[in-house]
């Protein structure tokens, strides 16, 4: 997988005649406030360091900006860029950082913020990195470099095989235990997200920095409206505005997501006015829906293909129970219908006793022929 780094530049001025990051110009429009000289100098770092770690930078925007003072006449001035690059070998997203933030101590910069984002389609961590100052008495954060970093792509060992299979793993978000067991699972995963939850933003994250993908676990109105289980739920009383703003709001709160499964949904899923409100938002964000087969009545895949949304269909659930034993059964089966089918789409639950039996399942898996694949590789 391929993380993209985005450099800001920030400036933490203590005195503006001592360790000054900007220069001063009086002009007839008031005072310019000048950060290019620093600039310049955070952009050698970056790429010397990127450099010295055998990473190929891909320029993106590149050039000067500037922006009003707010509260006397005038504007800062600075030289900024976007860029992209792949991390690859023994490189990793934590590592850099690491390295990034010692270089550009020396030139009085830093990583401002490290956060998922989406580039050119796809999940990445985003860097921005640049130096603090004090300007008439208040912080001035100036943006210089906006790094995109890729992270090399996790395929399974199998280079052909029998067989692709796609694992989802819902519900992310309202534990930690479960992220730390499967980030940790150096295979392709899809971690479907709930929005809003205590670890919603952690999940998402942590998922995006290892290598894995992934998705807006949608809340959906299910059959039962006593077994819902998040307050936030698209709901087929709600007006075609009302379920499109939630969804909205929904897609807004995972950060470097690609594509949504529903979570719960089989009354929702399984009515054509709604599924065309959520599917004609998940179109408009330019984004992949897996329809989770909640409900054997469910529209959702057949609705997306008529409206252009590229989709696919959940094949098996495999832990419907907790026991470690029965979710090795279950993955056995979805190595039959991988086989059978060519692919297979499955989900699982952010629970320990699945992140268990899928390690101890991974190479019998590939052993069969098997290939492990983001489920972003399947869809159509």
């Amino acid at each position: 997988m391929l993380l993209s780094l985005a450099v800001g530049y920030s400036i933490w001025h203590q005195d503006a005649s001592q360790n000054s990051h900007y220069q001063l110009q009086k002009t007839g429009a008031g005072v310019v406030v000048d950060f290019t000289d620093t600039s310049q100098k955070i952009h050698q770092v970056l790429d010397q360091t990127l450099a010295e770690n055998h990473l190929v930078l891909q320029q993106g925007e590149a050039g000067p900006k500037e922006q009003p003072r707010t509260t006397v006449e005038g504007k800062i001035v600075w030289h900024y860029r976007s860029e992209s690059t792949r991390l690859s070998g023994d490189v990793t997203f934590d590592g850099l950082s690491q390295l990034l933030n010692q270089a550009l101590k020396k030139v009085g910069g830093e990583i401002l913020a490290s956060q998922p984002d989406s580039y050119q389609g796809k999940p990445v961590m985003r860097l921005d990195v640049g130096c603090r100052d004090v300007l008439d008495g208040e912080p001035v954060s100036v943006v210089t470099d906006r790094l995109y970093l890729f992270a090399e792509g996790k395929a399974g060992a199998v280079p052909g095989g029998k067989g692709e299979l796609a694992i989802i793993i819902d519900d992310f978000g309202y534990n930690s235990e479960p992220i730390n067991a499967f980030v940790s699972i150096d295979r392709p995963l899809t971690f479907s997200v709930l929005p809003n939850r205590p670890y919603t933003l952690q999940a998402a994250s942590r998922g995006v920095s290892s290598g894995h993908q992934v998705m807006l676990h949608l809340p959906m109105e299910p059959q039962d409206s006593k077994q819902q289980s998040e307050a936030q739920t698209v709901t087929v009383s709600m007006s075609d505005r009302e379920a499109g703003e939630l969804v909205r709001q929904d897609i807004g709160a995972i950060p470097g997501l690609i594509g949504v499964n529903n979570h719960q949904g089989s009354r929702a899923t399984s009515d054509k006015r709604i599924m065309k409100s959520v599917l004609s938002i998940v179109k408009a964000k330019q984004l992949f829906f897996v329809d989770s087969r909640t409900s054997s009545q469910s529209v959702a895949y057949d609705m997306a293909r008529q409206l252009g949304v590229r989709t696919i269909a959940n094949d098996l659930f495999i832990d419907n129970q907790s026991n470690v034993d029965y979710i090795k059964g279950q993955l056995r089966q979805a190595m039959g219908i991988a086989t059978k089918k060519g692919h297979a789409v499955i989900i699982g639950h952010a629970r320990l006793s699945t992140a268990m039996a899928l390690r101890e399942m991974i190479p019998e898996i590939e052993s069969n022929g098997i290939r492990l694949v983001f489920v972003s590789q399947l869809v159509q």
